[in-house]
């Protein structure tokens, strides 16, 4: 017979309990809580704090069977379901040394016992608040039962074996309230009939998500605060979140002593909706309805009702009483000191002492960090919306199941619909014939209006008629507008993204003061949205289904008018911005997305709109070509192509050619880039022109290597049309092309160097720190050749520490990737590495296709000196084709580089494997290599950038 392993301490102890011990014995020395939070108080400790998920689950799933022993296969099975065994098994044994440092501290008895092969709560030292409401429901003393069951079963934990635990834990609690109670003793006549207690909350069978924060946060103000309004659009979840928060003000938990100015807890909470009450008369009656008040005079007998204990009643959906809501509520709390009031409208009240509580959608997943959106996974901020959409989906088709592709365009879903919970449910239920990325398309494409879409056909009886669609939600919220509101919502829809006030008031005509009233009105309606920018101004936005709604009830003549205004104000805008030079930069790119949209639907508005998208252009022109090298996307270059015929102003024109051949060189395009720049030479009278159309074509033809002769006399023309036009910025421009093809074509370091420290020098004498950084970095480059590598790596790090710093993406890129080039000069195998990743990474978030190449040409050679020499062989050989189809043979240095690392690459794989590995990468797409360049664990979405690159791959 085989050795047995050897047992921890507690072994003995465990096995001596058999498979079922002996029931716990009462006076337990842990009180776990799970229904309503996750905690565990001791007498002599107070409340433990659980240090992670994994902790908690373990105690939780410990305390709700303390007499049962759990082997250790099946919690690893439970808490990480998936993962292999021997990470499942270390993962158990921090999460047991974790809780046995919290519950065991200072006290030398164990409350865990364990061996290798199973663990189980020690005899009679688990309490459990779930246990004890089941206990209570099998005895029958079901008030005891309800005083038990604080609410939802392990809130903010979604876990299969939880979710599965909350349900059947609800549907107790459930029952419990349908149970019938014995009638009080009937009044005698001479005695009139008494106020029963309030109306009773309203029970869910749906899982709530991500509340707990703001619950947490509204408990709070109701507790201080007579009046709270929870101010939110239909669907955002007012009423839900209201309920939990009364519900837990039930708790005598709620009640920790908070100072000398509390007076306690509530004597009694109760609920009265307000829904079908459309003037203060039908208020008033169902508020009577819900006291069990009768008489002639209800608010009387409402007073009286309420008089001497402090009560929390919950108003829900105020808004139906279209404004007469205020004298209720202010008679209300004036004839009933002891009265707090919990609110829930779309509008706010306005009356003196009214504290909002104003409630946005669920947080939503960063787009940036992949791996965020599975419901049952630890995980930022965005997990609650993802796990609402998986939770309702499975509700309407049990068979649904998330994969990779699933869980990103969930993510994705749940960001389009904004977090609104009302919108999501309604998404999810269209699982049954949907899959998420066909609903995902549809909404994005916009064929199909959101408001359709988002409904429930015939209606649900799980929830309201006016909650069936979207449409309903946001009929009733436009039916309570006056007059002059309209206009002003009517002009967001002409905004692409969130806008300022002051553009709101170019677009609708107003002054700058009344715009700002009425927006926040709108706000105040639940219609319109505000958002603090990165300088802290408001800027408003319409959720999409309300802007849908908007559009149908908007005349065309108006919707174009409004664009037409936008379009001008661009114009304007861009003017004013290129005169403040590198200053403007910021705010152009705070409105960049109203840019770009107000280009590409110019289309639809006819000839003149597209004109004025040329301007719009061209008005910002600079900011593309000097400010932030970065080039326009794709599908606005190809917005600008279809509307130059439309432009009769051939200066214009040769402007937005001058734009587009820049940007498609950018972009992997240099031949069409070659063709803009020739229209734009044919087109130019202007010697400043004339000097941006000559370095553009140059610019196309050093990336694709062709009629290299024509380069030297292009360039210095463009530098004698500069100066003779006193266009310091043209000069500067037209020195570090010369710059480039001193080092790139000629092969003189020295001559390049002095050209680069020609630039630098104007860049500086014009106050434009980022080109100046860049002259430095160009300087840096021919360090590099000449041998002066410290310098050139100093110089560089503070290139991009600078960058860095300044948030400058296109100069970030460039500074890593010349310091990762003097890296492998210099043998820095991991330095290296590091730069070529940082500048892959910024090249593909910002879709700067030109250094995407560069970046993984060079990578390489990273990967090699760094020890993975065969990612190193697959990287080569996708990126040498992609280079060269891209923009034609190296230039000199980029080929003594590429030879280097084949070279080191053949010697230490040798011949016949190094020529396997690259066969293999030349299979690779252009998102695949990224994501093999960038390595595992890189924080990257390579699928989201594939349509934008389709035209360069």
């Amino acid at each position: 017979m085989a050795d047995r392993p050897p047992s921890s301490p507690d072994s003995a102890a465990l096995a001596d309990t058999g498979v079922r011990a002996q029931t716990a014995p009462s006076g337990a020395r842990w009180s776990v809580r799970l229904l309503g939070a996750v905690e565990a108080r001791s007498p002599g400790h107070g409340v433990a704090r659980l240090p992670s998920r994994a902790a908690a689950q373990l105690l939780a799933r410990l305390a709700l069977a303390p007499d049962r022993i759990h082997p250790r296969e099946e919690l690893v099975d439970l808490l990480w379901p998936g993962v292999a065994l021997e990470i499942g098994r270390n993962r158990l044994r921090q999460a047991l040394s974790t809780l046995k440092s919290v519950l065991e501290a200072g006290d030398d008895r164990p409350v865990i016992l364990a061996d290798r092969l199973a663990v189980r709560a020690a005899p009679g030292v688990l309490g459990c608040d779930a246990r004890d409401f089941e206990r209570h429901l099998r005895d029958g003393h079901w008030d005891l039962a309800e005083q038990a069951y604080g609410g939802d079963l392990m809130p903010g934990h979604y876990d299969d074996w939880v979710i599965e635990e909350r349900g059947r834990l609800a549907s107790l609690a459930e029952r419990l309230q349908a149970m019938p109670r014995l009638p009080a003793s009937p009044p005698t006549a001479a005695t009139p009939a008494p106020a029963g207690p309030p109306g009773l909350l309203p029970a869910y069978w749906t899982r709530l998500f991500g509340t707990e924060i703001s619950a947490t946060r509204l408990r709070e103000l109701v507790r201080h605060q007579r009046l709270v309004t929870v101010l939110g659009a239909g669907g955002s979840g007012k009423t839900r979140l209201a309920v939990e928060a009364a519900r837990a003000l039930q708790e005598p938990t709620a009640w920790a002593p908070a100072g000398p100015h509390d007076a306690g807890p509530f004597g009694q909470v109760g609920f009265v909706s307000l829904v079908d009450c459309a003037d203060t008369a039908r208020a008033v009656d169902a508020i009577a309805t819900a006291l069990r008040v009768q008489g002639r005079d209800p608010m009387k007998g409402i007073a009286a009702a309420l008089a001497g204990q402090r009560t929390l009643l919950l108003l829900d959906n105020v808004e139906q009483l279209a404004g007469q809501a205020a004298g209720l509520v202010q008679q209300l709390l004036t004839d009933t000191p002891a009265l707090h009031l919990l609110i829930t409208s779309r509008l706010r009240l306005g009356v003196d002492g009214e504290t909002v509580f104003e409630l946005a959608g669920l947080p939503l997943p960063d787009p940036t960090l992949a791996g965020s959106t599975r419901a049952g996974d630890d995980g930022p901020p965005g997990q609650a919306a993802v796990a609402l959409f998986v939770d309702r989906a499975r509700a309407a088709a049990p068979d649904f199941a998330t994969g990779p592709a699933q869980e990103q365009a969930v993510a994705d879903l749940v960001r389009l619909l904004a977090g609104m919970p009302l919108a999501i449910e309604l998404a999810a239920s269209r699982m049954r014939s949907l899959s998420p990325q066909a609903l995902l398309a549809l909404l994005s494409e916009g064929r199909t209006p959101m408001l359709d879409l988002l409904s429930r056909d015939g209606g649900s009886h799980s929830m309201a008629q006016r909650h069936a669609s979207m449409r309903h939600v946001v009929d009733w919220s436009w039916q309570q507008l006056t007059p002059e509101l309209v206009p002003v919502i009517q002009a967001l829809t002409a905004f692409a993204a969130p806008a300022l006030s002051e553009t709101v008031a170019a677009v609708v005509g107003l002054d700058l003061r009344s715009t700002g009233t009425r927006l926040e009105q709108l706000r105040d309606h639940s219609l319109v949205v505000a958002q603090r920018d990165a300088v802290g101004q408001n800027r408003y936005v319409l959720l999409q289904p309300v802007r849908e709604f908007v559009v149908e009830r908007t005349a065309p003549a108006i919707a174009a008018a409004m664009r037409q205004r936008l379009r001008q104000w661009l114009v304007d805008f861009g003017r004013r911005q290129a005169a403040r030079g590198l200053a403007g930069l910021p705010d152009i790119d705070a409105e960049l997305p109203q840019v770009y949209a107000a280009i590409l639907d110019a289309a639809a508005d006819g000839p003149d709109a597209q004109v004025q998208a040329v301007q719009v252009a061209v008005s910002m022109r600079r900011h593309w070509e000097i400010d932030s090298r970065a080039g326009l996307p794709l599908a606005v270059m190809q917005a600008l192509q279809a509307a130059l015929p439309c432009a009769d102003d051939r200066s214009l024109r040769a402007e937005c050619c001058i734009l587009l051949a820049f940007s498609m060189v950018l972009a992997g395009a240099p031949a069409d880039g070659e063709v803009m720049a020739d229209q734009a030479l044919a087109l130019s009278t202007d010697p400043g022109h004339r000097s941006h159309a000559l370095l553009r074509r140059v610019q196309a033809l050093l990336f694709s290597d062709r009629d290299q002769a024509s380069v030297d006399s292009a360039l210095a023309e463009a530098v004698v049309l500069a100066r003779r036009g006193g266009d310091a910025e043209a000069e500067a421009l037209a020195l570090r092309m010369q710059f480039l093809v001193a080092v790139n074509r000629d092969d003189d370091s020295r001559r390049g160097e002095a050209l680069a420290h020609q630039v630098q020098t104007l860049w500086e004498a014009l106050g434009h720190r980022r080109n100046a950084y860049s002259g430095l970095m160009d300087r840096a480059s021919c360090w590099i050749r000449l041998g002066r590598l410290d310098e050139a790596s100093t110089a560089l790090a503070a290139c991009e520490q600078a960058a860095l710093l300044d948030r400058y993406a296109t100069g970030h890129i460039m500074s890593s990737w010349q310091l990762g080039r003097v890296s492998l000069k210099l043998r820095r195998g991991e330095q290296a590495l590091g730069a070529f990743r940082r500048c892959l990474q910024g090249a593909w978030d910002h879709k700067r296709l030109a250094y995407a190449a560069d970046a993984l040409v060079l990578l390489p050679g990273g990967l090699a000196f760094a020890g993975q020499p065969d990612a190193a062989a697959r990287l080569m050989g996708f990126a040498v084709a992609h280079w060269q189809r891209q923009f034609g043979p190296f230039y000199r240095d980029l080929s003594r580089d590429v030879s280097l690392t084949r070279r080191w690459l053949r010697h230490h794989l040798g011949p016949v494997r190094f020529e396997a590995m690259r066969l293999e990468g030349a299979c690779l797409t252009l998102p695949e290599a990224v994501a093999l360049g960038l390595g595992p664990g890189a924080r990257q979405a390579v699928g989201s950038g594939r349509h934008s690159l389709e035209r360069a791959t």
